[in-house]
């Protein structure tokens, strides 16, 4: 094997993603609500009209505790089993109003 050159340790490390399954879900929320916003609201049935406010204020909740959690922890590290659980129970409300606003829909 021929010895290591300098150029070869003058290259840095490749680090990994850290992968957050808390920012994923409020990102993949976020993906859904602004694909189907304005159809919603556009649309004659006030309860995807109702349906879209309140996961618009889910997801304003919802940023404002995941940045709130940040600034607490640090970005080194996790979360506290309280703030994982806060953030499920924002997740699992978004989906509920998600999964309503599709039956009534008849999409999805």
């Amino acid at each position: 094997m021929p010895p290591k050159t300098t150029q070869d340790n003058m290259v840095p490390e490749a680090k990994g993603i850290k992968y957050d399954e808390c920012e994923m879900a409020l990102f993949r929320a976020k993906l859904s609500y602004h694909a189907t916003i304005d159809e919603r609201m556009a649309s004659q049935n006030s309860n995807l009209t109702s349906i879209a406010e309140a996961q618009a204020r889910i997801l304003k909740g919802w940023e404002i505790q995941m940045q709130g959690t940040k600034d607490l922890a640090g970005k080194n590290e996790g979360r506290s089993a309280s703030d994982k659980r806060a953030m499920a129970q924002y997740e699992w409300r978004y989906t509920a109003l998600e999964n309503a606003a599709t039956k009534t829909t008849g999409k999805g």
